[in-house]
Order: structure tokens, then C-alpha cells, then sequence
């Protein structure tokens, strides 16, 4: 079996187009690691369906083929949309959110649902719905939140990047608990939608990385 990717996500495109590793390698190896993580960094998963997107991944995008986490506060056809809270433990997403759907159009492989504080709410991840989420460098503490999950994951080598959000440090604050990059874009940049009604102006979304260059392709692609 293939190790874990521990490199960045753009490094991992590069491994693709150089034809050193294929997608479904990559995410086979992903599964295996979350299979074995004691982290608690993950509300959900859908491997068949990443295993599928993986074999039919083009390298030549963005992130062509990179297994992604995307945190439980965004809603993903077909998955749950708890927003971690026990309110809504049975609500299945009927739409991608703009984010998620922006997100498959640069290639990404969405592999698995991470972790969040209820709702978003508190800077630590620890429900009762999912339990705490640990800190890969030591899981007697957390990885901060509310991308608690998305931390947990990128850090403690289960994929190589995972998206976040961040109204008041919930990307930031994860990353420094990590040893991560994590950057409060500017508003808008990576859309909320698709519903255009008045929201939090102080919440965006972004990506919880290895590297720079990682954050600012996720920021620049097909947005």
C-alpha cells in the first residue's frame, strides 16, 4: 500500500501529471490512514463515491484527483448536514453549497465530511453528536475549532488538504494548534451560496494546508 501523502496538495498535482502516483493510489492510502486514525477528525465519509471520482480525476485542474475534507458546516449533495448539532442529526443535504460545487470544478476528489464545534460556535471541536476530535500532536488536546476536523486531518497526514471556515479564527486558530497555513481570506472570495440572503459578514470560507501555495490555488481557481 501506498504511504499517506505528506507533501502539499500542489506537489501531489505534480506527482499526478509526472505519473509517480495515480489519484486512486493517493486516495486509497488516505482511506487506509483515516481507517487506522484514533484523531476522531471525520463526521462522515464516501469512499465509493471518491474511489469512482478518483479513477475518472484529470491532473490537468487545480487539484485534479487530491482527496479533499470538507468541514460539516457546508452542505454536500447527499450528505449529512447535521452543522454538528443533534437538532438536525437526520438532515441530508439535497444541493452542493457555490464553495462545493466551485470545488469539483478545479478536480478535487471529495473523500470525507471533517469535524466542527456545534454550529460553529466555540473555538474547540467537541460535540455531542461526534464526540471531541483530537490534536494529532498530542490528542490529550484540540486542535482548536471550529475546523477542529479539517486540522486533525491535514495535520495528522489523513489528506493532504481540507476546507475550513472563519468568522472569528475557526481557520486560524486550528492552524496554529496544527502547525498549519490557515488564512482569513477576504469575504466572498470563495462564495457562500447559492442562497443570496443577508448572512454573517464576518464568516468566509477557505482551506485548512501544508503549504501557501496551497491556500492561494484553492483561492484562485474556479472560485
Amino acid at each position: 500500500m501506498t504511504a499517506p501523502w505528506m507533501g502539499d496538495a500542489c506537489g501531489l498535482v505534480d506527482a499526478f501529471r509526472a505519473k509517480e502516483l495515480s489519484p486512486l493510489e493517493a486516495l486509497e492510502a488516505c482511506i487506509e490512514a483515516i481507517g487506522n486514525s484514533p484523531l476522531n477528525a471525520f463526521s462522515h465519509t464516501d469512499f465509493d463515491q471518491a474511489r469512482r471520482a478518483a479513477k475518472a480525476a484529470d491532473p490537468g485542474r487545480p487539484f485534479g484527483g487530491v482527496p479533499f475534507g470538507v468541514k460539516e458546516l457546508e452542505a454536500v449533495k447527499g450528505w449529512p448536514y447535521t452543522e454538528a448539532s443533534l437538532l438536525f442529526r437526520d438532515r441530508i443535504a439535497d444541493h452542493d453549497d457555490t464553495s462545493v460545487s466551485r470545488l469539483r470544478a478545479t478536480g478535487a476528489v471529495l473523500a470525507a465530511q471533517t469535524t466542527s464545534s456545534e454550529f460553529g460556535g466555540i473555538n474547540c471541536t467537541s460535540t455531542a453528536l461526534h464526540g471531541t476530535t483530537r490534536n494529532p500532536w498530542d490528542p490529550a488536546r484540540t486542535p482548536g475549532g471550529s475546523s477542529g476536523g479539517a486540522a486533525a486531518a491535514v495535520a495528522g497526514g489523513l489528506l493532504p488538504i481540507a476546507t475550513g471556515s472563519d468568522g472569528g479564527g475557526s481557520i486560524r486558530i486550528p492552524a496554529a494548534f496544527s502547525g498549519l497555513f490557515g488564512l482569513k481570506a477576504t469575504y466572498g472570495r470563495i462564495p457562500t451560496g447559492p442562497a443570496a440572503g443577508m448572512s454573517s459578514l464576518t464568516s468566509v470560507r477557505g482551506v485548512l494546508t501544508r503549504s501557501v501555495r496551497d491556500s492561494a490555488r484553492r483561492a484562485c481557481g474556479p472560485r
